[in-house]
């Protein structure tokens, strides 16, 4: 089994410049610390934003486009929004490179339960937080090409347009399994967030709870390069930003 050093991700979170840039210990998980990192402070006319990434700790694509964004000039991005980045949500599992945790855990069905402590310090995070829109950005080990799930309150669907825009980069996925059924299908490659799972995973308990709009992006973690799997998750950080920018 390969394994990584979490020490990599901590140095370049410590070695952001940005001074409208807050990087806060949420709690521990063993010894290592799982980060937030906040784009300024919430305020009137700016929009809310929940990013995270990390959940499987195999998936690496989600955590190099967080920490790739957060390394970009964020000044103009500043003006306009609050961002919540969290960036490794399960660091025992990225270093051993396994979907679950240390415990064999897999934080993305632990919500709706307190037993698993990844989810009940991300649930202590994000209390008292309300958010325009959470991206959960997630890779597929099965899949061929991209693909995307929606739901929303009171927007627009935006992930059809995300889809499209990502065929620039790759492919959509053709491969299905028991979560992208034709029932759930809004267009090619975008499924719904289905009220059906209940709040076991990170997007569906953000809906219920924090934010009126949530995407998860799902990325060809076996088929595509690094490069071309990040490119599909910073398309969908700036599509959400243009989406929410304040009028």
């Amino acid at each position: 089994m390969s394994t990584r050093n979490y020490f990599d991700i901590e140095k370049r979170l410590k070695a952001l410049s940005d001074p409208n840039l807050q990087i806060q210990t949420i709690g521990i998980i063993k010894e290592y610390p799982m980060y937030q990192v906040s784009l300024g402070t919430p305020a009137p006319g700016k929009t809310n934003i929940l990013l995270t990434a990390g959940m499987h700790g195999d998936e690496l694509a989600p955590i190099e486009a967080i920490l790739q964004f957060l390394e970009s000039d964020l000044s103009e991005i500043y003006k306009n929004f609050h961002i919540l980045f969290i960036p490794c949500i399960n660091p025992t599992g990225y270093i051993a490179n396994t979907r679950e945790n240390s415990k064999g855990d897999d934080i993305n069905r632990a919500f709706e339960s307190d037993t698993v402590p990844e989810a009940n310090l991300i649930k202590y995070a994000l209390q008292d937080r309300t958010f325009a829109a959470h991206l959960d950005m997630h890779e597929d080990y099965d899949a061929n090409g991209t693909y995307f799930y929606e739901q929303h309150k009171q927007s627009e669907w935006l992930a059809p347009s995300i889809a499209q825009k990502s065929k620039k980069i790759g492919p959509l996925n053709t491969e299905s399994d028991d979560d992208t059924d034709e029932e759930g299908l809004i267009v090619e490659g975008v499924y719904k967030v289905s009220l059906s799972w209940g709040e076991v995973g990170l997007s569906p308990y953000v809906f219920a709870h924090h934010a009126n709009h949530v995407i998860i992006t799902e990325t060809a973690s076996t088929s595509w390069e690094l490069d071309r799997r990040v490119a599909v998750h910073l398309l969908a950080i700036d599509e959400v930003l243009k989406h929410h920018h304040p009028e």
